[in-house]
């Protein structure tokens, strides 16, 4: 995939909020990497016992065909998204590869073994300097090739990459060299240095396994390099030759960015044609899995963009057995802390999906798999982890980490650990983390209880129960991040993650914080021998004092005892612990929340188009906040929210043009709750637009090349240009003056496009539709509009108008997010432009004139006859309910016209970004919110 910029990602598990405990703000967040895994080969087995073969342009295995329907999980060997380039935990690796089993997907394409530098500037890779190598960054690589075996999961492994991401790429072999980048593929010292690293790649052995590389049923494929540009016949022969020669049993790829690159079909011995789709359509993929076949080789398509994924993609490649695979980019699994780990490109899969249209791809998905003959659902639930239980201000918020498999959880609280009930609304999704506890009743405790698509439930995690007044911290070791230090000490892996092993002449490890005072251990395998574990305390500049613990179980407890500044747990040799748990007193207040001030919409404020952003200024020692929003003379609310810990908030509901509402603030914590200043603000929603506005009628262009400057063709599509053409006089069908008329031929990618880009943006709030008047085109074309708000695509589809003029309308309503473009945010206030897209097969001229936003239908009261009564029967009111999530808030008082149009579609559509993202209304009224920041980048190459 085109490497985006590199920007740093700060999601990590302190901006996640799952890590907030606020007597522990001193704890050090040393991110430490892996270390090498000893070997542990009687714990490991694989369900891969046979390679998959290549018999002419197919694959087989175990003597049947093999199709499979697989993902992209690059970053399974070094990671750039949790706060900086990082080894992924064993925690994620297995996470993810158990998503990758749940979802039917048999093959993961991985770059981990594309991972160098120059002159250690990634210290990390495994080759961080040319011809120099570190033997620590195999632990995560030898992980996910052992646990993808465990799951019967094969491999596709890049050995280098086109592009200069994070983890390196080809140049790393030619800039040290004094050499071009195009050298890579004809100077004879780049070809020899690539080589030795392959040759060191392929002929490792697995720390974890036992099994060479080479001899791993688990990797399918080796692939010469992911999207490589330059590539030439002689350098494909060679190279392919080169891993034959190591890895007999082995298939090996290539491919470049986009297209099918021509020498990968000539090379005699190459197997698989690697071909990337941003976007994909079924009709091309048809194509070019049939060109590959032809030429005798197997295809499959190692990346397209997961938010194309849909019945419409993938249903027609079920039967055609031209197409060996299909691989969506990009998947992740759950963060180590809680919720996902985020990714920004617009093509992040997370299962079973985090907004309703990824749950739409997830379902396309995982319906192809099962179409392949590839079970689903059938991942055995795991234990969720709680990861910290935070007293803020005197309120609990509960942060856990899914586990694979799950679409909800239960997040439970009880006061006797005998009668459980759910938080809030019920069941909650994994991005719901952390969940407040807004009655927060002295001596709770909490446990997570995951449940399936199907309603099956799993096991409940460990029950948490904090003191009185007391922070919870829960490390798993799955890494050294949250431990300052950690000597003679070593991550392991296990089919089950890993554990924290001391080695030879033992080792500690050692947490950072501020008034820790107990400490419970967890051994790896049962009860430890008794002295094997000892636990120490330090008090400011004081030496080490060692405390007493009882043994109960597996789990060595301190109790409480004075607060600590740190906390030392020293192992003999060979002893592995599973978990930490650390709990410090927590700072209380002794009073209600401080003042604080409501700042948007300002008090007064008219002429507010949409449902706008609610902003108030953060009050001292809050814990959350409460929202109210309702019509001004209404009593009841249109919304009420309570849990919001941010300051601003998007409430997804529809708002009454011309109408005037009132909004309120209330702080609260454990101790009081505090009432805004002004205690009340009021604001006047814009009226609707009354007449419709023409945004183009095209008699302003002088000539062609003006028209064809204003209206600029997508060069990735067919020929399309524009001229000008006077309409012709008639009975009135058809429009004045000039009409623009767009030639075009779809021949090739099957569609031809033209863009007008405003001059500033333009506001189309409150209308109910876009309309024009056209004609051309053929039955079996189709005629795409769309238009870009706030940075978003949105799109709709219509027929083609034929050979007579046809005034077209389409409703905003009709407008979606085009599928390549992943989801977007509707800000009709912000429209930089709009395009005109013709899809399909042949050649035309599309005719189109007076563009325009059509304004929406006045509402009549209905005529009432008079009666004989003394005094005539008043009208039935115009007002109808705003429909709401069940469960949150009553609403009344919406007039007809607040479900239609661009004003509805802003109100739905939420906002994007800012300190706190909507999750769902159920969800905020619970008091289960999630703080998010969601970047959009689109594909760049």
């Amino acid at each position: 995939m085109t490497p985006p910029t590199l920007t740093t990602r700060a999601i990590a598990a302190v901006a996640t909020g799952a890590i907030a405990l606020t007597s522990l703000t001193a704890l050090t967040l040393a991110g430490a990497p892996a270390s090498p895994a000893s070997a542990a080969t009687g714990d490991w087995t694989s369900q891969n016992t046979e390679f998959v073969t290549r018999d002419g342009a197919a694959l087989r295995l175990g003597g049947q065909p093999f199709r499979f329907n697989g993902a992209n999980a690059y970053w399974l060997g070094l990671d750039e998204n949790v706060g900086g380039v990082d080894y992924p935990t064993f925690f994620r690796i297995k996470d993810a590869i158990d998503t990758a089993d749940e979802m039917g997907l048999t093959v993961l394409r991985s770059h981990m073994m594309t991972s160098t530098g120059q002159n250690d500037a990634n210290p990390l890779a495994i080759m961080p300097s040319l011809g120099e190598y570190n033997e620590e960054a195999f632990a995560t690589i030898d992980f996910a090739i052992a646990y993808a075996g465990e799951r019967g999961i094969r491999l596709i492994l890049p050995l280098t990459d086109e592009w200069e991401y994070y983890h390196g790429g080809h140049r790393d072999f030619t800039t040290p060299l004094g050499l071009q980048s195009a050298d890579f593929y004809t100077d004879r010292a780049a070809i020899g240095a690539y080589q030795e690293y392959v040759d060191r790649i392929v002929g490792r052995t697995n720390t974890l396994t036992g099994v060479p590389y080479a001899a791993d049923p688990t990797i399918l494929a080796w692939e010469l390099g992911n999207e490589l540009e330059g590539m030439t016949l002689p350098w494909i022969d060679e190279q392919v030759a080169f891993i034959r020669e190591r890895a007999p049993e082995q298939l090996v790829s290539a491919g470049r960015r986009f297209d099918i690159d021509p020498d990968t079909l000539a090379s005699a011995d190459l197997d698989i044609v690697d071909v990337h789709y941003y976007p994909p359509t079924a009709q091309k993929v048809t194509a070019d899995a049939a060109a590959v076949v032809a030429a005798g080789k197997v295809y499959v398509a190692g990346e397209y963009g997961s938010n194309s994924a849909s019945p419409a993609l993938l249903d027609p490649l079920v039967a055609n057995d031209d197409v060996s695979g299909m691989m969506l980019w990009s998947l992740f699994g759950h963060n180590d802390r809680g919720g996902f780990v985020p990714h920004d490109d617009g093509f992040t899969l997370h299962y079973p999906g985090t907004t309703a249209k990824m749950r739409e791809q997830v379902v396309a998905i995982t319906g192809f798999s099962r179409a392949l003959r590839s079970e689903t659902g059938t991942l055995a639930l795991g234990q969720p982890l709680i990861t910290s239980v935070d007293n803020v201000n005197g309120v609990n918020e509960i942060a856990w980490r899914g586990t694979a498999g799950a679409a909800t959880y239960r997040v439970e609280v009880s006061t006797d650990g005998i009668t459980w009930t759910s938080l809030g609304a019920g069941a909650v999704p994994a991005e719901a983390s952390p969940a407040t506890d807004l009655a927060s009743t002295p001596g709770s405790r909490y446990r997570v209880v995951p449940v399936k698509l199907d309603g099956s439930v799993g096991p409940a995690s460990e029950t948490a129960q904090p003191g009185a007044d007391a922070d919870l911290l829960v490390d798993p070791l799955q890494s050294f991040s949250l431990a300052s230090a950690h000597p003679g000490v070593v991550l392991e892996g296990t089919p089950r993650g890993a554990i924290a092993r001391a080695g030879g002449s033992g080792g500690s490890i050692t947490w950072a914080g501020e008034r820790i005072n107990r400490v419970q251990v967890r051994s790896a395998a049962g009860a430890a021998p008794a002295g094997s574990i000892s636990i120490e305390v330090r008090r400011g500049d004081a030496g080490w004092q060692r405390v007493e613990g009882a043994s109960v179980g597996d789990v060595v407890d301190t109790g409480v005892f004075e607060d600590a500044s740190a906390v030392r747990v020293a192992l003999m040799p060979g002893v592995a612990l599973a978990s930490v748990t650390l709990s410090s007193a927590a700072a209380v207040p002794t009073s209600a929340p401080g003042a604080f001030a409501l700042s948007a919409p300002a008090d007064g404020a008219e002429g507010v188009r949409a449902t706008p952003r609610f902003v108030w200024t953060e009050a001292p020692d809050a814990a959350y906040y409460r929202f109210t929003l309702r019509a001004e003379g209404a009593e009841e609310p249109l919304v009420a929210l309570t849990g919001l810990r941010g300051t601003t908030l998007d409430p997804a509901v529809e708002l009454a043009p011309g109408t005037t509402y009132v909004w309120t603030v209330v702080a609260v914590n454990g101790t009081g709750e505090t009432v805004s200043d002004p205690r009340s603000a009021t604001f006047e929603a814009a009226p609707l637009p009354e007449t419709d506005r023409v945004i183009e009628d095209f008699e302003s262009y002088a000539d062609a090349a003006s028209v064809n400057a204003a209206y600029v063709r997508n060069t990735g599509g067919g020929a399309i240009a524009g001229a000008l053409a006077e309409a012709p006089e008639g009975d009135g069908s058809s429009p004045d003056g000039q009409t623009a008329d767009f030639a075009y031929d779809l021949a090739g990618p099957g569609y031809a496009g033209v863009t007008h880009k405003l001059a500033a943006p333009d506001d189309w709030w409150g209308y109910d539709s876009i309309a024009f008047t056209a004609r051309g085109g053929s039955p079996d074309q189709d005629l795409s509009v769309q238009f870009v708000a706030g940075g978003a695509f949105w799109e709709a589809t219509v027929a083609m108008p034929g050979a007579d003029w046809t005034e077209i309308e389409i409703p905003f309503d009709d407008f979606a997010p085009p599928s390549w473009a992943g989801e977007g945010v509707l800000d009709p206030t912000q429209v930089t432009e709009f395009s005109f897209y013709l899809g399909g097969s042949g050649a035309g001229t599309l005719s189109v004139d007076d563009v325009r936003l059509v304004a929406p239908a006045a509402v009549v009261p209905p005529v009432t006859e008079p009666t004989p009564s003394p005094s005539p029967t008043p009208p039935p009111s115009t007002e109808s309910p705003v429909l709401i999530d069940p469960g949150v808030a009553g609403a009344e008082g919406a007039a007809p016209n607040a479900g239609k149009g661009l004003d509805a579609r802003l109100a739905n559509s939420g906002a994007d970004g800012g300190v706190l993202g909507v999750l769902a209304l159920a969800l905020l009224g619970a008091g289960l919110v999630i703080a998010a920041s969601r970047r959009r980048r689109g594909r760049t190459g």
